[in-house]
């Protein structure tokens, strides 16, 4: 009942703008999370999500065998936060993305469509995830995509190393909270004005919801945005911190 009555105040109060005195967050509020227009890569986007939902063959996640379909159903993204990844890239043009979790390659396949030549390092622990990754960014055009194997914190300092700047980092709700910490640390140094940073799943455990709560209240975040499922932080020192709470559209 909560969450319902936090979805209805989202939606009556803070729909086009309302209340929003940032130019910034205005712009981005009305301009991406609200935007309804129908982008060319939505079509792509939806295929693909489609295609993984029909997807019965089972697969190793973890400890468990499970479907492909449930895994996209309990640990990717859907489409509206696809096509949010899309909207939200190709207003901010970063250059260099950071994908810890693949949601089985549509996270760097909505974060890139926007520019060809985008380079993106998409990080994965669970193989046979990155398998099906590695298949669906193989039909990209973009020879500067890449999937590595194996635990976060293993692969992260090199990753972050080789892309040496980081426009935007994206952490799935499947990543567990403790490398939540370690992605948001590592990458600190690594981070610039214009970087920001999309966290999937912020609700989906007591845990996240703490650890959400704790990077917005962090002294290099200036604007944190609530969308209740998706969080999204940004660290322009000229923007005065404020955290906003709305949901997409």
């Amino acid at each position: 009942m909560i969450g319902l009555i936090t979805l209805i105040y989202r939606k009556l109060f803070r729909r086009k703008g309302f209340g929003v005195h940032s130019p910034f967050v205005y712009d981005l509020i009305t301009n991406v999370i609200e935007e309804t227009s129908d982008f060319y890569a939505y079509h792509d986007i939806s295929l693909v999500w489609h295609q993984l939902l029909q997807n019965e063959r089972f697969i190793q996640y973890g400890k468990k065998r499970i479907t492909v379909k449930k895994a996209l159903q309990r640990y990717g993204i859907t489409t509206k936060e696809g096509k949010f990844l899309f909207r939200i890239a190709n207003h901010f043009k970063p250059r260099t993305i950071l994908s810890v979790g693949s949601s089985m390659g549509l996270a760097p396949l909505c974060l890139t469509r926007y520019d060809s030549t985008v380079r993106c390092i998409t990080l994965e622990c669970e193989p046979d995830l990155a398998e099906i990754a590695g298949q669906i960014l193989s039909k990209e055009k973009n020879p500067a995509l890449s999937i590595q194997t194996g635990a976060y914190h293993k692969l992260l300092p090199d990753s972050i190393v080789e892309l040496q700047r980081i426009d935007c980092v994206f952490i799935g709700k499947d990543v567990s909270v403790n490398d939540w910490d370690t992605v948001f640390e590592q990458c600190k140094p690594f981070i610039h004005d214009s970087t920001f940073l999309v966290l999937a799943g912020i609700r989906s455990s007591n845990e996240k919801k703490y650890y959400w709560t704790q990077f917005r209240q962090h002294p290099s975040v200036t604007v944190a945005i609530d969308l209740f499922d998706l969080g999204l932080l940004f660290f322009q020192p000229k923007l005065h911190k404020q955290i906003y709470k709305t949901i997409l559209v």
